[in-house]
C-alpha cells in the first residue's frame, strides 16, 4: 500500500477520534443515561481541551481530503504496472461519509441544546395537589446542554418525581414531586449521584 494511502487512512481515522475527545463533555452524559451509569460529571474534564481537539480534528480531516483529491504525480508511463492508482470510488465515499460524521460530532452540544428545549415547556411549574411541592435547585457544574438533559432523565426515573426539568441556560433544576413519596434531600442526593453537585434554592409547597 502506498504511503499516501496509508496516511490518508490516518489522518481520516485521527480526525474522527479528536472529534469524538472533543465532544465527549456531552457525549459521555447521554452515554452514561442509555448504559444506566451513574455519574458521568468526569467527561466536563474533556470540555478545556475542546477548542485544541477541535484544531487537530479539522487539520486531520483537512489533510485527509487534500491527500484524496490532489493530483497525483507518476513517473511511469499510463498503463504500467508502476503507475499510480486513481482513489477509488469507495474510498471517496468513506471520506465523505466520515466527513458527516465529524461535523456531526463536533456540532453535538449545540445539538443537545436543541434536544434539550424539545424536551421542556416553558409554563410554569403548579403544584398539582396538597402532596405534591416544588423544588429548585442550583446545579452550578453543568457545563452543557447535555448534562441538563441527563440529570433531568435521571430525576424523571425517581419514585415520587411528577415532572422534572433542567434548564442549562441558567444552571437549575425545578422538580414537582410527591411529598408522600420523595423528599427534597433524596432529589439532591440523586443529582449528586451524577457527580454535579445541587444547591438549594427553593422549596414551594401547596396551602
Amino acid at each position: 500500500m502506498e504511503k499516501s494511502k496509508v496516511l490518508q487512512k490516518a489522518s481520516l481515522g485521527g480526525s474522527i477520534l479528536a472529534a469524538i475527545t472533543a465532544s465527549l463533555c456531552c457525549i459521555g452524559p447521554l452515554a452514561a443515561v442509555a448504559l444506566g451509569a451513574g455519574g458521568f460529571a468526569a467527561s466536563a474534564l474533556f470540555e478545556k481541551w475542546r477548542p485544541v481537539f477541535l484544531v487537530v480534528t479539522f487539520a486531520l480531516l483537512a489533510l485527509a481530503w487534500f491527500l484524496t483529491y490532489r493530483k497525483r504525480k507518476s513517473t511511469c508511463e499510463e498503463g504500467s504496472a508502476c503507475a499510480t492508482k486513481p482513489v477509488s470510488k469507495w474510498n471517496k465515499l468513506i471520506l465523505w461519509l466520515a466527513t458527516g460524521l465529524v461535523l456531526v460530532t463536533t456540532a453535538f452540544p449545540a445539538l443537545s441544546s436543541a434536544i434539550l428545549r424539545m424536551t421542556q415547556s416553558d409554563a410554569p411549574v403548579i403544584v398539582a395537589d396538597a402532596n405534591s411541592a416544588v423544588l429548585k435547585v442550583k446545579i452550578p457544574g453543568m457545563d452543557c446542554a447535555a448534562c441538563a438533559f441527563s440529570i433531568q432523565a435521571k430525576l424523571q426515573k425517581q419514585v415520587g418525581v411528577e415532572t422534572a426539568q433542567v434548564h442549562f441556560a441558567v444552571k437549575e433544576a425545578v422538580v414537582e414531586y410527591d411529598r408522600t413519596k420523595l423528599s427534597p434531600d433524596k432529589i439532591i442526593a440523586a443529582i449528586d449521584a451524577t457527580g454535579f453537585k445541587a444547591e438549594p434554592a427553593t422549596q414551594q409547597k401547596t396551602p
